[in-house]
């Protein structure tokens, strides 16, 4: 089992340093490019979700992202230190539409349920921690 960890700063160009770590991530490990595309819009929809809903898109908040490689899936922790829930965790599930049909916005959720294989959610008093599990075979 291995480990990558990075923190980034809770604004929407620093995503882009997570992007990189997550393609390392999937060279090093040979994710194939099917399943490292999945999991980058897993991670990116959910970092954006934690950007805009938990820290209402201010600057200058941390957020700490852990990729763990197990044998049979991919594990992605993102854990951010606001004081308010992240409207992440909706229990309504949308249908995606065809993907040229998709909308501008608010479909962060929906994608993240629909590929990712598993998806737990904790808050506490000092951290919100979201746990990402994508297997690495039978995926959607």
């Amino acid at each position: 089992m291995a480990h990558w960890q990075i923190t980034i700063d809770s604004n929407f160009s620093a995503i882009r340093e997570a992007s990189e770590l997550l393609q390392e991530y999937c060279a090093q490990c040979q994710i194939s490019p099917e399943l490292g595309g999945h999991l980058e819009l897993i991670m990116v929809e959910a970092l954006n979700n934690v950007i805009e809903h938990a820290y209402q898109g201010e600057d200058g908040h941390k957020i700490d992202i852990e990729l763990i490689d197990e044998t049979q899936k991919t594990i992605i922790s993102i854990t951010d230190y606001s004081q308010t829930a992240p409207s992440l965790m909706g229990n309504q599930k949308k249908e995606l539409p065809e993907e040229d049909l998709l909308p501008e916005g608010g479909w962060g959720l929906p994608l993240i349920q629909a590929l990712a294989d598993s998806i737990d959610y904790s808050l506490n008093s000092k951290n919100n921690l979201l746990i990402l599990t994508k297997n690495k075979i039978n995926s959607h």
